[in-house]
């Protein structure tokens, strides 16, 4: 898994994963970033109770670059019928939630092209990174060591879910460039 340039955002939680090669559940492949749709993928927030999505919005990465020439999308995340996903994710934990997240119709098509593109060009997989900068908020009292945020994405009944992050503590996160307190949930 390529490491990605982390974003210095001074909103909320920033913390920027990259989606690795292999994951639970789901179809039988995992995500090929060159011939699925990319368009089409759902990420699936595995959130403990104490923490929620942030109301400014998750952000979605696409880099595709081979030398200094590609695309290089950032997107807002719209939230998605967990039910897309029914099959593909199993029961929350006891004391977590699932929040799922796609793209706006417009975005659909942004990426579709985006993808098109660099297939035109000639990369390869390796040449494509995609990522996902959380932003999260508080519900409860949180205990950042205690408590761990998991991110996957796929197509559904098409390809394994991938982890954008797996477990990953939150005082981790909060570690990352450009990260602040989290505000509380409205």
């Amino acid at each position: 898994m390529r490491t990605f340039i982390a974003f210095a955002f001074a909103l909320l939680l920033s913390g920027c994963s990259t989606l690795g090669p292999t994951g639970p559940g789901g179809g039988g492949a995992t995500l090929d970033v060159l011939r699925d749709d990319v368009g089409s993928v759902l990420v699936a927030f595995d959130l403990p109770r104490t923490l929620g999505p942030a109301p400014s919005g998750q952000l979605f990465t696409y880099d595709a670059a081979n030398g200094g020439q590609g695309e290089h999308l950032r997107l807002l995340l719209v939230p998605a019928d967990v039910d897309a996903m029914a099959g593909s994710l199993p029961p929350p934990e006891a004391g977590r939630a699932y929040y799922l997240f796609g793209f706006s119709e417009a975005d659909k098509a942004s990426l579709r092209a985006a993808q098109a593109l660099a297939t035109g060009r000639g990369l390869t997989a390796k040449d494509i990174t995609l990522g996902v900068v959380p932003h999260l908020c508080t519900v409860g009292a949180v205990d950042p060591k205690v408590e761990t945020v998991t991110i996957v994405a796929g197509v559904p009944g098409q390809t394994r879910l991938s982890p954008f992050l797996d477990h990953q503590l939150l005082a981790d996160l909060l570690r990352q460039p450009g990260s602040t307190q989290m505000p509380a949930c409205l």
